[in-house]
C-alpha cells in the first residue's frame, strides 16, 4: 500500500515539475488545450481538462490555496480517470448525467460565441447615456419610518408625535423594522423600491411632514419625509460591470426569444408534482 501511494506522489511531483520546466516552451509555442497533460494507464488527459475543472472551482465560488490548486486538479483528474476506467460499461444514471453534461456544454458554447466580442465601448457607453437621461428628472427620497403591528399602536405614537417628541427617540423605542435602531432613517432610495402603499403616502408629503398611519403587508407605518433630490447618477466606473452584465443578458435573451419563436415546445410534464424535483431516490434507481 505504502508502495502505490509513494508512486502515486511521484507521479504527481514528476507532473508538476515537468509542467514547470515545460511552461515557457509551452506558453510561447505550442501549448492549448490538446496538449497532453497527464497519463494513467496508457490513457491521455488533455491540458484542457485542467483548465475545465480549474473554472468549474473558480465559478462555484470555492476558496482555493493558489499555491497547491494546480497538484489538487493533478491529483482530481488522475483520481476521476483511476475511478472511471473501473467501469465497464456506463449505467442509466450515468447516460443521463453525460447527456445533460453535453447539454449544458454545448449551450455555453452557443452563449460564448454569441457574447464574444459583445458589447464594444460604444454599447456601454451608450448604455450609461441612456441611464443618465432616465435619471434626469427623477427624484429620490430621504425618509425615515417607525414601523409597528398595530393601527391603535401607530395613531398613539403619533399623538406623541404631535405632542412635541422627536421621531428618532420613538422609532427607537417602538419601531419593529430594522432600521428602527438608527431612528428609522431609510436613507436615500427612489419610489420603486417601496410597496406601492408606502411609496402613495411618501409622494403626497413636503419636506419635514409625518404621515398618518399606513398600512402594507409588513404592518403599520408612521414615514417622515426629510428631504428629496434629483437622483444622482453614479459615476461610470462604478456601474460599468453592471452596465456590461446588463448588456450581456439582454443579448441571450433576445435570442432565446427568436428561438422560442421558431421552434415547437412541449411540456409533456404538466402532470408531474413540482416537489418531486427534490427526490434523488429517482436517480438512485438508476444507479446500478
Amino acid at each position: 500500500m505504502k508502495e502505490k501511494y509513494y508512486q502515486f506522489a511521484a507521479l504527481i511531483l514528476t507532473a508538476v515539475l515537468f509542467i514547470q520546466s515545460t511552461q515557457t516552451n509551452y506558453a510561447q509555442e505550442s501549448l492549448s488545450a490538446d496538449t497532453p497533460f497527464i497519463e494513467v494507464n496508457g490513457k491521455t488527459i488533455k491540458f484542457g481538462s485542467a483548465i475545465i475543472a480549474f473554472s468549474k472551482i473558480r465559478q462555484n465560488n470555492i476558496k482555493f490555496d493558489e499555491k497547491t490548486i494546480f497538484s489538487q486538479i493533478i491529483q482530481q483528474l488522475v483520481n476521476e480517470e483511476l475511478l472511471s476506467q473501473q467501469v465497464d460499461g456506463e449505467n442509466q444514471l450515468t447516460l443521463l448525467a453525460l447527456e445533460h453534461e453535453e447539454r449544458s456544454a454545448k449551450a455555453a458554447q452557443m452563449v460564448s460565441k454569441i457574447l464574444k466580442n459583445f458589447p464594444n465601448d460604444e454599447l456601454v457607453n451608450s448604455a450609461y447615456n441612456n441611464l443618465a437621461d432616465q435619471y434626469k428628472g427623477s427624484l429620490e427620497y430621504n425618509a425615515s419610518h417607525i414601523l409597528v403591528k398595530e393601527e391603535n399602536k401607530a395613531k398613539a405614537i403619533l399623538k406623541d408625535l404631535e405632542g412635541g417628541k422627536e421621531f428618532e427617540i420613538l422609532a427607537k423605542e417602538h419601531s419593529i423594522g430594522p432600521t428602527g435602531k438608527n431612528g428609522g432613517n431609510l436613507n436615500w432610495f427612489d419610489l420603486s423600491s417601496m410597496v406601492p402603499e408606502f411609496s402613495t403616502a411618501l409622494m403626497v408629503l413636503s419636506e419635514g411632514d409625518i404621515s398618518q398611519p399606513v398600512e402594507t403587508q409588513f404592518g403599520w407605518h408612521l414615514i417622515k419625509l426629510n428631504k428629496t433630490r434629483e437622483k444622482q447618477v453614479p459615476e461610470f466606473k462604478e456601474i460599468r460591470t453592471q452596465l456590461v452584465q446588463n448588456l450581456r443578458q439582454r443579448k441571450i435573451n433576445d435570442y432565446l426569444k427568436s428561438l422560442t419563436e421558431k421552434s415547437e415546445i412541449n411540456f409533456v410534464g404538466e402532470n408531474i408534482n413540482p416537489n418531486e424535483i427534490t427526490n434523488i431516490q429517482l436517480l438512485e434507481k438508476l444507479d446500478d
